[in-house]
């Protein structure tokens, strides 16, 4: 599975880089997004399972952010389970046919 090298969210198409290091306040991750510059980085060093994921998380940061909810936006305690589910819920129901 290749990542897509954009997404559309809300209008708005945010690149998505493969990135060698990635760090957020000086601590190693595996996803950061740039909301200023519409990009989304990925660890490149992750299996591609753990991109997927990753690029799912990090989407549902950037949805809650596009639709205005700055407060909680980066809130990690919400975002890690919807990003579980939403990755977990297209996987299994192979809903990319519905597009």
């Amino acid at each position: 599975m290749k990542l897509p090298k954009h997404v559309k969210i809300s209008g708005i198409k945010y690149a998505v880089v493969l990135k060698k290091r990635l760090e957020d306040d000086n601590e190693n991750c595996w996803g950061v997004t740039d909301y200023p510059g519409a990009t989304i980085y990925i660890r490149k060093e992750l299996s591609e399972q753990k991109q997927r994921q990753t690029l799912m998380h990090e989407m549902v940061h950037v949805m809650m952010h596009e639709a205005g909810l700055d407060d909680i936006c980066n809130d990690e305690k919400i975002v890690n389970p919807l990003g579980n589910m939403l990755d977990n819920v297209l996987a299994s129901n192979d809903l990319a046919k519905l597009y």
